[in-house]
């Protein structure tokens, strides 16, 4: 799943007539989604939470996530602030989507990477 909302934001990054809140939005969900994914392989229930701070902070050290170049704060946001625009200030623009998008390519790549280190090699993985 994490794949797949990944592969619509980038689609959504070009598609007309799109606000960059969508984009960012599914940005965060794919970042969410693939740190659950890595709490789950450990064996772990992944909280009911949004917050990327906390889901990083309790995947293991031998993941390498907290080592991936990401502003985990801004992707984290995104979940609230995408959702629930404020009025008087639209939350995102198509840069700032755009970062989000590289972010969560970013740490989508570093978890792929723990699962083959780990014997799953993800080839059979699709988006959904």
């Amino acid at each position: 799943m994490a794949l797949g909302d990944l592969a619509a934001a980038r689609e959504l990054m070009t598609a007309e007539g799109v606000a960059p809140r969508h984009v960012a939005y599914l940005a965060q969900q794919a970042a969410e989604k693939a740190l659950k994914a890595t709490l789950t392989l450990e064996g772990t229930e992944p909280p009911l939470t949004h917050d990327l701070i906390f889901l990083l902070a309790r995947c293991p050290q031998e993941a390498r996530l907290r080592d991936v170049e990401v502003d985990i704060v801004a992707l984290s946001a995104a979940q609230t602030a995408a959702r629930y625009p404020d009025p008087e200030d639209l939350p995102y623009d198509h840069d700032e989507a755009g970062l989000l998008v590289r972010d969560a390519t970013r740490l989508l790549g570093a978890v792929g990477d723990h699962f083959i280190r780990r014997g799953l090699a993800g080839t059979d993985l699709t988006p959904v």
